[in-house]
């Protein structure tokens, strides 16, 4: 559920954008308001600010309502820039400022919750995984900045749905192949266990469920 809430904004922008005729200025309204609303719905929810989500609107905020005083569609176009720069800008800050950087801290949360524990990764792996997701984020921004610049704003967004989301799914499943290849044969038999233990679980709650009916 978190996962899909985070992509709210965004499915509001392309939902209104292609129902409306393609009208820039109503999506930005609606990432505005998708937006606000997930900051405020987010901290009901889990009881907590997002600093995420924080920025995000941030970022929607200035250059959304730029794009509305202006009626100028670049300024929305900046947002996605923007915040991958933001990102990257963290990622690398928090490379020097601390023992155990960023992504590392925020993966091994991801662990916990997904897996009940943290897998252990080299320090060595950790600081090229977290270069690798610098340079992805600068290169998302500059390539924004590009399609934005060079091609029509239906360009834009077409290639904002299906290119970057294109792009991401390559560069997770890397990074997952990464992941994978430098944890130890130990953590890998359990992880896959603790999936095949959860499948003949299902399996056997469903057959359960057949020899009572």
């Amino acid at each position: 559920m978190k996962q899909l809430f985070d992509y709210l904004p965004v499915v509001v922008f392309f939902g209104l954008y292609f129902l409306s005729g393609r009208d820039i200025m109503l999506a930005t309204w609606g990432i505005i308001a998708a937006t606000s609303f997930q900051v405020v719905a987010g901290r009901l929810i889990w009881k907590r600010w997002h600093r995420l989500h924080l920025m995000v609107l941030a970022v929607t905020l200035v250059f959304g309502g730029l794009t509305l005083l202006l009626r100028d569609d670049v300024f929305i176009k900046w947002r996605p820039s923007i915040i991958s720069f933001v990102l990257a800008a963290v990622l690398l800050g928090g490379h020097f400022l601390r023992e155990r950087n960023l992504l590392q801290r925020l993966c091994e949360k991801l662990m916990i919750s997904g897996f009940g524990r943290v897998v252990a990764l080299g320090a060595a792996q950790w600081t090229r995984l977290n270069l690798a997701f610098v340079l992805y984020f600068i290169f998302l921004g500059a390539l924004n900045l590009f399609i934005a610049y060079t091609f029509s704003t239906d360009f834009w967004v077409n290639f904002k749905l299906f290119g970057f989301t294109a792009i991401q799914m390559v560069f997770y499943v890397a990074v997952f192949l990464y992941f994978y290849r430098h944890i130890s044969e130990e953590d890998r038999k359990q992880l896959f266990h603790q999936e095949k233990s959860a499948k003949e679980s299902k399996k056997k709650d469903d057959d359960a469920v057949r020899d009572n009916q």
